[in-house]
């Protein structure tokens, strides 16, 4: 099913020649921490995330957030072809 995106982009710190860089990395959603920015990584949209509550359940995943978004995105429910 579409829109179970199971990877997102994750803002993370990083020190770079003596300087502190913000930079989005490619992440597991299992790995991002609560409070931690993350966006699409296939159209740099707004997402939120769903944790897995049951065994049987669906995964960590995120959705998009915007419909717009979604329809724009190859990875979004309501992508149009």
């Amino acid at each position: 099913m579409k829109d179970k995106i199971y990877e997102c982009e994750v803002k993370r710190q990083y020190l770079i020649d003596g300087q502190r860089v913000w930079r989005w990395k490619k992440s597991p959603v299992s790995e991002v921490s609560d409070g931690e920015e993350i966006r699409c990584y296939q159209c740099q949209g707004k997402v939120r995330r769903h944790k897995q509550r049951v065994v049987h359940g669906p995964k960590d995943h995120v959705e998009h957030i915007s419909r717009e978004d979604s329809e724009k995105c190859p990875l979004g429910h309501y992508f149009e072809k």
